[in-house]
């Protein structure tokens, strides 16, 4: 099988050749470009210059011979998501996004949110007043046709794309977290106003693109996390009251533009709101934290393996950074079997790799994916 029909029959709950594999395949599947050198090290490829992607977190983008060494099923399309001059740099490490926030960046870490644009004032009519981006400041499609076609004849990967379907953290990143959850208590009107803008905004960004691209892709993918170590970072009730309404609009708007199958990256214990999920159109969930409270792989795969494909679930708290090459190895072997029978299993770390993870232990993942991932499964 190629590896584009090897996705697609395991996104279909059928059985392919072996178990698909995805390293860079979405913004929450790859490595942090401090590690890239020392994978590409550990393959014996030549040193390059890391391409990173996504500012914020400092992601390498996965060249095409670290693809191949790793049998890799899955390309990320170009993104099409922000344009050069609607970033303001303040400084080395400060910058204000297209949305108006405030992010800084500590030594050795990542960008985190320094002033929300609605820190000092949450009120209907603050969100009527901002200066809200238009949407030529949000994406670019100029080429970007172009080069997913050229990407698909050169390849025969299966290749997903960025979409825009943030709920939960548009609030945190305009709002600020703290008060971002007290609003959902007790700041409805705030709330509703500044969801209802941000989504019809998400809407016209993902309409822009999938007008371009919608038919050259496979899968689609949103991100937005819900879930702490214990539980919902929020009651269930509340996710359904504030939350639910625009993710149908966001996902519903996805699904009548496109084919692709639709994966939704939404970290942490979000066992209760899994069935919503489904409900709402999403079709493949990244990344099962095994590690959270209520993500036991088998127990998702026997209560929603007939609606829902799983992408990712290899450990990345303990693991990847602390185990053996043979740790690697059994959890591949236990991940393959509690979620890979009858299709439905995409396997991949639980979020980005960092530079913790050995990468002896990387190759490991990939190379028992492709041992063991054989069907029929022992």
């Amino acid at each position: 099988m190629t590896h584009r029909e090897r996705v697609l029959a395991a996104l279909n709950h059928e059985e392919p050749d072996r178990v698909p594999m995805d390293l860079g395949g979405c913004l929450a599947s790859t490595i942090v470009a401090p590690a890239y050198g020392a994978l590409r090290a550990e393959l014996g490829l030549p040193a390059l210059a890391t391409r990173s992607d996504l500012k914020f977190a400092s992601l390498a983008v996965i060249d095409d011979d670290v693809r191949t060494a790793l049998d890799v099923d899955i390309v990320h399309a170009p993104r099409a998501f922000g344009a050069g001059n609607a970033i303001r740099t303040i400084s080395e490490d400060r910058m204000i996004d297209e949305w108006g926030v405030l992010w800084h960046k500590p030594p050795r870490g990542h960008y985190y949110v320094e002033e929300a644009p609605f820190a000092k004032e949450a009120t209907p009519a603050a969100v009527a007043r901002h200066v809200w981006p238009r949407i030529s400041e949000l994406v670019q499609t100029a080429g970007l046709a172009e080069s997913i076609r050229k990407l698909r004849a050169s390849t025969d990967c299966a290749i997903s794309l960025e979409l825009r379907g943030r709920v939960m953290s548009m609030g945190q990143f305009l709002r600020g977290f703290e008060d971002w959850l007290m609003d959902l208590a007790d700041n409805a009107s705030f709330v509703e106003a500044l969801l209802d803008r941000v989504t019809q905004l998400q809407v016209q960004a993902n309409d822009a693109i999938l007008r371009e691209v919608g038919d050259l892709v496979d899968i689609v993918y949103t991100s937005d996390d819900l879930g702490g170590q214990q539980g919902p970072l929020i009651s269930p009730a509340d996710v359904r009251r504030f939350f639910n309404p625009h993710f149908r609009t966001l996902w519903g708007h996805i699904r009548s533009h496109t084919n692709a199958k639709l994966m939704h990256h939404c970290c942490g214990s979000i066992y209760p709101l899994i069935p919503d999920l489904i409900d709402l159109g999403v079709q493949v969930l990244n990344p099962i934290q095994v590690s959270a409270n209520h993500m036991e792989p088998a127990v998702l795969k026997r209560e929603f393996d007939k609606h829902l494909s799983f992408w990712g679930a290899v450990d990345t708290r303990d693991v990847m950074p602390r185990g053996s090459t043979g740790d690697v190895r059994e959890e591949v072997r236990r991940r393959i079997g509690e979620l890979g029978r009858g299709g439905g299993y995409i396997i991949a770390a639980v979020h980005n790799l960092q530079v913790e993870v050995p990468p002896a232990n990387v190759v490991e993942l990939f190379r028992a994916g492709k041992a063991l991932g054989k069907y029929p499964l022992a």
